[in-house]
């Protein structure tokens, strides 16, 4: 399975999706075939379709067994309802003639792709040879249909001689009469012969030999996804409309057209002229795009990918960190994320999915690695990305809970008071006491939970328990007096410790 390469995934282990790249479905529990054959380190595992890859991402090593497949290698796909104890399955045939021009440009680029060892390799199992159910070479029968092992069903070559397979074919099998081998029928009592073309002991070798080549070359050519827990239907339903709809090349045309201008200009002032040029053209998208609804909505997509871009730019700049900055990447994350998780693209693997899309934002949205946020905010600028994708609190209460289980880099806690946040896997009590110390030392005076919900930019919620968890460890200590209630700094624990 030459065909597939490595993917590249996020923090949150989904795939990063390139541009023009939208999500169409996800299913858990795949399993990938390698033709008839099970690839035993690609068993449990989630497939995503987009509109220009299929890509699976396995459940134990997301980061070693993840990989993706262009649709532009598929030359048909055929459905398989499952039988008995064996899951519906999608067959997929590679086109030869795209497969041999992708992996020359693979070589020719240094590429890497993903080379799959089936399980099938040196006798390990033999298919059966009336349902096709990959078996153990342990077996004797057939775990799907009891058949039994034939004594070729691992071997190819063929070791009987020619002459007693001629013998047994003339024999009759009614009353065992020697007849002519041209005969049909026994000379002595009429029963029907049993016609077999025994081949000789070349024509065997060579006969099988050409099969086992043949059996190579098609099961190469042909990948299987195993649906162990269902959504093979919609799953086919939604391939089906990706290839007839073609997206990979419906992209390349504009692609070309931007990359050859008729006039190139060298130098400082070219590069000045082009900075020029793409900021005229955003100006003209957004003032487009704000003149009423319609056309707002008609705009939806090329401005996400301007904000998208314009995010990627200023979160690799690590001079911008001043509060315009900060404003400016808020407003780039609220207007929305493109490919947003929904029941009916996820399935049984909706919260999952909820988890690691919920991590990719938190991961844009968090300004600090020891950040923190209320369940209740995070609820609402995630809801405000998602547009008309909305969900509910419970779906991201459920999401939040499977942070630790899918190793993100995020977790849920509830203060002693009820109060929920997501904070990063990096923030605990220290932290976050002695930034409030630090904090109360600038500020010279009293330190309120409101003044510190400024700085840090926090709920007030969050504040006030970030401020009784330093008063319990002993760094800060309340004032009540008319104004309200003030923290400073305690000076008796100084101090004690000089």
């Amino acid at each position: 399975m030459e065909f597939f390469k490595s993917t590249i995934l996020s923090s949150a282990k989904r795939p990063e999706l390139v541009t023009d790249e939208s999500l169409l479905i996800q299913q858990g529990n795949i399993g990938l075939y390698d033709g008839k054959h099970k690839v035993d380190q690609y068993q449990d595992g989630v497939c995503y379709l987009t509109s220009r890859r299929i890509i699976y991402v396995d459940n134990k090593n997301p980061l070693e067994s993840s990989v993706e497949l262009g649709l532009h290698l598929v030359k048909d796909i055929e459905s398989y309802s499952g039988f008995l104890r064996s899951s519906p399955k999608i067959i997929i045939n590679i086109d030869p003639v795209a497969a041999t021009a992708a992996a020359a440009e693979l070589s020719v680029g240094n590429g890497s792709s993903h080379s799959l060892n089936a399980s099938n390799s040196n006798g390990n199992v033999w298919a059966c040879p009336i349902c096709f159910f990959s078996n153990k070479a342990s077996s004797e029968m057939c775990e799907l249909c009891g058949v039994r092992k034939q004594a070729d069903a691992t071997s190819p070559s063929i070791k009987a001689p020619v002459a007693n397979t001629v013998t047994d074919s003339s024999a009759c099998p009614v009353c065992t009469f020697i007849n002519h081998p041209s005969l049909n029928q026994c000379e002595m009592c009429g029963a029907n012969l049993p016609r077999e073309i025994v081949p000789t002991s070349t024509t065997s070798s060579s006969s099988c030999s050409s099969t086992n080549n043949n059996s190579l070359s098609s099961s190469s050519k042909q990948i299987r996804l195993s649906f162990r827990k269902g959504g093979q239907s919609s799953f086919l339903s939604s391939l089906k409309g990706a290839l007839s709809a073609k997206q990979w090349e419906k992209i390349s045309t504009p692609t070309t057209e931007l990359t050859t201008p008729t006039v190139r200009g060298v130098g400082i002032s070219a590069i000045e002229d082009r900075i020029h040029k793409t900021t005229l053209e955003a100006n003209e998208t957004m003032t487009d795009a704000f003149q009423d609804l319609d056309r707002l909505m008609m705009k939806a997509t090329e401005m996400v990918k301007l904000a998208e871009a314009i995010s990627n730019k200023v979160s690799k700049d690590p001079t911008n960190e001043d509060n315009e900055m900060s404003t400016l990447r808020t407003h780039l994350l609220n207007l929305g994320i493109a490919s947003p998780v929904t029941k009916g693209s996820a399935g049984s693997i909706y919260h999952q999915e909820l988890s690691r899309e919920l991590a990719d934002f938190l991961a844009k949205f968090f300004q600090k690695e020891d950040d923190m946020k209320s369940l209740t905010d995070v609820y609402c600028l995630f809801n405000r990305a998602r547009g008309t994708a909305l969900i509910s609190p419970e779906d991201l209460y459920k999401a939040s809970q499977q942070f630790e289980q899918l190793k993100l880099p995020f977790r849920l806690r509830k203060f002693p008071s009820g109060l929920l946040v997501i904070q990063s896997i990096d923030m605990n009590d220290n932290r976050a006491a002695s930034r409030v110390l630090r904090h109360v030392k600038e500020q010279g005076g009293g330190l309120t939970a409101l003044q510190l919900a400024e700085i840090e930019k926090l709920a007030l919620a969050v504040a006030v328990e970030q401020l009784d968890v330093t008063e319990k460890m002993g760094l800060i200590c309340r004032d009540e007096g008319p104004t309200g209630l003030s923290f400073y700094e305690n000076l008796f624990l100084v101090s004690t410790s000089t």
